[in-house]
């Protein structure tokens, strides 16, 4: 991919202020020394319409307790966007930014996401595939799979903690864009936008042919 390439040639001086478009960045804790915050930043400013970015204000970079208290790398709240300085390297903080801005998407036009209900029913349908595959190899799947859409404390704990990520990639693969996918429909269009984003799309297309769409409608607004 090109972001690899583009990485490689690293600021030689590490800034706290940036800027996203019109989003002010803030680092209040360092970055690891082989990030690259403007090739970060680049990357996603080059990949993303500036109106699908108007539902965020700030970007704040650091510790912060709201992360550490729900065992988090990433949230989207109040217009802002928090996310952990303890990045692995410059793909791992391009998707964290990038699943944030999803969900401040779908505050911006959740109608359009959501109002049709094709996404829904896509990804109903996969959960249904998957409780079913689950059953099949003499798991226990929580039977709300099946119909709930909305974070289920229990399924995430399901997923990440009975079955294990590992384990749920072995079912996800084809199905579902990641294991965390599958927690609810918001993580589900979080995810696909990350890979929409990251140039994954032929692949998302041809998996979740409803959310593609979806998102390929919102790239399209502008226009």
């Amino acid at each position: 991919m090109s972001w690899i390439f583009g990485s490689i040639k690293k600021s030689k001086k590490m800034k706290d202020h940036y800027k996203l478009h019109n989003i002010d960045i803030f680092i209040k804790d360092p970055l690891p020394e082989d990030i690259n915050a403007d090739f970060v930043l680049k990357y996603i400013a080059q990949r993303i319409p500036t109106y699908l970015l108007k539902g965020v204000d700030m970007i704040y970079i650091g510790q912060f307790k709201q992360l550490i208290d729900r065992n988090v790398n990433a949230i989207f709240e109040d217009g802002a966007i928090y996310i952990t300085n303890e990045q692995s390297n410059d793909k791992d903080m391009i998707d964290d930014i990038i699943h944030e801005i999803a969900h401040s998407i779908e505050h911006l036009y959740g109608e359009l996401i959501y109002g049709d209900k094709e996404i829904n029913k896509e990804f109903l349908s996969k959960r249904k595939r998957l409780f079913i595959d689950l059953k099949s190899y003499e798991y226990s799947p929580p039977i709300e799979m099946q119909i709930e859409l909305s974070f289920s404390q229990k399924i995430d704990d399901y997923f990440y903690k009975e079955v294990g990520y590992d384990t749920m990639w072995n079912f996800v693969n084809g199905l579902f864009p990641s294991p965390y996918a599958a927690t609810s429909l918001r993580e589900y269009f979080a995810r696909g936008f990350e890979e929409f984003v990251m140039q994954n799309r032929q692949e998302l297309r041809n998996m979740c042919p409803a959310l593609y769409l979806k998102i390929e409608e919102l790239y399209e607004l502008e226009d």
